[in-house]
């Protein structure tokens, strides 16, 4: 079960989950990062496991902040064994996934970062709001440019839109 800690840093406090994973959760290395919420990684067996982060929505690439949201995750994951808590499969289409990197909640810490927007467990909104409070991140940009991406995609017309 996750269960929400506070832990200090920087004089502020972060949301972190801890998380009693059972055994059978996939563990993978990180070979390719599309966006700032979508990955690839490499199963043990060197399955590829096309991944999205659950509970956040990151600026598309083409959108304000989206190379930057990218970036952030490609720093803090490529390359590096992360374990998966799948919380959504569908047949075809990627995992929907919590990721972890040691004990550190990848998904938290886009969010912390002010690389994403929460778009789920409303557990990770007091880190979107130390974020904007802050102006990390996407809410350092003009306000004008700040856009939810999944009103981007259907200002669009993006057919694809996930949400």
């Amino acid at each position: 079960m996750n269960a929400p800690i506070l832990v200090g840093a920087c004089g502020a406090a972060a949301l972190l989950f801890a998380s009693a994973l059972p055994a059978a959760e996939p563990t993978c290395r990180v070979i390719r990062v599309q966006d700032g919420d979508s990955l690839t990684c490499l199963s043990a067996a060197k399955q590829r496991i096309e991944i999205r982060l659950a509970d956040l929505d990151a600026p598309e690439i083409a959108q304000p902040y989206g190379q930057l949201a990218q970036l952030q995750l490609f720093r803090l994951v490529y390359n590096k064994s992360v374990r998966l808590e799948v919380v959504e499969q569908t047949r075809y289409g990627p995992k929907v996934a919590r990721v972890y990197l040691d004990d550190l909640y990848v998904n938290g810490e886009m969010v912390r970062q002010g690389a994403a927007w929460v778009d789920g467990d409303p557990r990770l909104t007091p880190l979107e709001t130390e974020a904007r409070s802050l102006q990390r991140g996407l809410w350092g940009l003009p306000q004008a440019e700040i856009v939810p991406p999944w009103q981007w995609r259907s200002e669009r017309g993006d057919r694809l839109s996930r949400r």
